[in-house]
């Protein structure tokens, strides 16, 4: 990082000083505007839900950017329509910049409007239109307001999309906001909402005269004057750890929070497990060594129903270990969460998303996506095991989330965990428990639906993130060198399972399927049934086991294939729930030692599809 600094003079520094600037007494100072919210609709609502009679549903059918949008129907009166809530990220008197796509094929033209409600000084219900246009028949169009004000005094904030006069049902798409974060971080010169080298180059640029640009955060020392004393400090904040090492002063660390809260978190931390890894990883860490942390799990991983990718507690509590532990710019963030998705894909993806990615510190989060069956407890602890037995001895982490019902797979997980003595952070006791105590609400935690966290919920987990790595520092908590169990729970003969070749497809015989699949990230070693002839696909590999990883849904037109390996043959389905279109996997067959496999696999039924994103050898 040093190298990256610019050297300045005493010259320059004068210069800084003279053009140092004070801040108008009313702080509207100039910000460089930040993403506050992203909202694709790819993997959830993303914390939208129906305002008054109207139904809210993601869909595939229509899409401004990328596949899927949000679909407004039923709707019994023109105010009926989409809506999230804004006060976590827009405040009163502020400036903004928002846009929303809409769509409507009614066959005429019809006029659609953004809007604001808010609660006024006063007490009483309030709208405020943000954009109003006329919108075409069968086109997208972007409703936008590049310096809309929100009223002043107004609180209990929420962003809708409405009609005027027409009850048509209408599309949803890609609702942005950009604006001044309402939460300033010290340092933060650039607007990303994050503090690194890149503040520290905006700042020298503003001081020297070489932009005019700069963002509030640059006032570092809050004295109202952006100047080279701001710059020192940064520099100096950037350059020295801030917080104590781990063999530092942890046992009388203060948490500064309620005693409610402090409760949540305790709730939180289900086990703190062996920490012999973990604070291995948080030394190198502060001593400057590279240190990867890698996310891997289904759309809350993703981030779904945060507000920005920023805002998901996978981003959220490593920038919290980057900036605790962290000497500038050697921690780094690897998110592998993808929608739809449970620990069987997960152990067939590591290996590529986030294992060749030297990771770690290890988050496994599928909670709420995996099922009770054997495929999924097995794959799960496969998981497991494959994350611990990697070379650079990553840390593991396992996070355990639940539905509004409390429903959740935490019970069999937690003894995975147990038996691994790994730690687990829960969020299933943190909101569950906090709700019965009335500390929080499932509002307070959710995005709008039954499942997904909202802004709330995603740093509710990234706090109690936090809370583990200070009781893992803690000496009560330190332990003796950590070892991987010999036993198992429920089963790891997964945990060698890799996706192969085609190179690797010995007397390989393609017969009625295709190369590729209509996923660009699972296409160079996948294939399509073509519906053209029934000839099986067929070759040969050693291995113990054979499983596969294909696209599934819940729909008729998803196929069954017929696995045959060394004459037994295992039927896989890929007429599924809960993977909406996206991947899912399965075992098709096992032996318990190494040999020969002669894999052949056909179709059921000709006339469905199915696309196998790959093929996984257990070795």
């Amino acid at each position: 990082m040093c190298n990256k600094i610019k050297k300045y003079s005493l010259y320059a520094a004068a210069v800084a000083l003279a053009l140092s600037v004070t801040m108008p007494s009313d702080n509207n100072f100039y910000v460089s505007a930040a993403d506050l919210l992203t909202a694709e609709f790819e993997t959830t609502n993303d914390s939208f839900t129906a305002r008054g009679g109207a139904s809210v549903a993601w869909t595939s059918e229509k899409a401004f950017s990328d596949e899927c949008s949000l679909f407004v129907s039923e709707r019994t009166a023109a105010w009926n329509g989409a809506s999230r809530e804004a006060s976590s990220f827009m405040k009163a008197g502020c400036v903004y910049n928002l846009s929303a796509a809409v769509y409507q094929e009614s066959g005429e033209s019809v006029e659609m409007k953004f809007s604001l409600q808010y609660t006024d000084s006063s007490g009483e219900t309030a709208y405020d239109q943000i954009a109003l246009e006329t919108v075409k028949s069968g086109e997208w169009f972007v409703l936008s307001n590049s310096s809309y004000k929100v009223p002043e005094g107004a609180s209990n904030l929420a962003i809708y999309v409405e009609t005027t006069e027409s009850l048509t049902d209408f599309y949803l798409d890609l609702v942005k906001v950009n604006g001044a974060p309402s939460i300033i971080k010290a340092g933060d010169a650039n607007g990303d909402l994050k503090v690194s080298s890149e503040d520290l180059s905006i700042l020298s640029d503003y001081l020297l005269g070489a932009s005019s640009d700069i963002e509030q955060g640059a006032d570092i020392n809050k004295d109202g004057i952006i100047d080279i004393y701001d710059l020192i400090q940064l520099r100096s904040y950037l350059v020295t750890p801030s917080t104590p090492s781990v063999s530092g002063d942890w046992d009388n660390y203060q948490e500064n929070v309620s005693p409610q809260m402090l409760q949540v978190y305790k709730d939180g931390l289900y086990r703190v497990g062996n920490t012999e890894r973990i604070r291995n990883k948080i030394s190198n860490a502060q001593n400057g060594e590279q240190v990867n942390i890698a996310y891997i799990g289904g759309s809350i991983t993703a981030g779904g129903s945060s507000s920005t990718p920023q805002n998901c507690f996978a981003n959220l509590s490593y920038d919290y270990f980057s900036e605790t532990f962290g000497t500038g710019g050697n921690v780094n963030y690897i998110n592998a969460g993808m929608a739809g998705t449970s620990s069987v894909v997960g152990n067939l993806r590591a290996d590529n998303d986030i294992l060749s990615k030297n990771a770690d510190i290890i988050f496994i989060e599928f909670a709420v996506n995996d099922q009770g069956g054997e495929r999924f407890k097995k794959s799960f602890e496969s998981l497991v095991r494959k994350c611990l037995s990697q070379e650079n001895e990553p840390a593991v982490v396992i996070i355990t989330l639940c539905q509004k019902s409390g429903g959740s797979n935490q019970d069999w997980m937690a003894q995975v965990a147990e038996a691994y003595d790994l730690p687990v952070i829960s969020g299933k006791n943190a909101i569950m428990n906090a709700i019965s105590a009335g500390t929080l609400t499932w509002e307070d935690y959710g995005s709008g639906d039954t499942i997904h966290p909202g802004n709330g919920g995603h740093k509710l987990i990234a706090d109690c993130i936090g809370y583990y790595y200070r009781q893992a520092l803690r000496s009560e908590n330190e332990t003796d060198a950590y070892v991987i169990p010999n036993s198992d729970v429920f089963g790891s003969e997964y945990s060698t399972a890799r996706i192969i070749t085609i190179e690797e497809m010995k007397n390989l015989s393609r017969g009625s399927w295709n190369s590729g699949t209509n996923n660009p990230s699972y296409s160079a070693n996948g294939f399509t049934f073509s519906k053209n002839g029934s000839e099986p696909l067929k070759f040969t590999v050693e291995g113990k086991g054979i499983m596969l990883l294909f696209q599934s849904n819940s729909n008729d037109s998803m196929g069954t294939v017929n696995v045959n390996v060394n004459g037994i043959t295992t039927s896989v389905n890929s007429n599924l729930q809960y993977t909406w279109g996206g991947l899912d996997g399965d075992i098709a067959y096992y032996q318990p030692e190494s040999g020969t496999l002669d894999v052949s696999i056909s179709i059921k039924d000709p006339s469905t599809n199915f696309v196998l994103y790959g093929i996984a050898v257990i070795e």
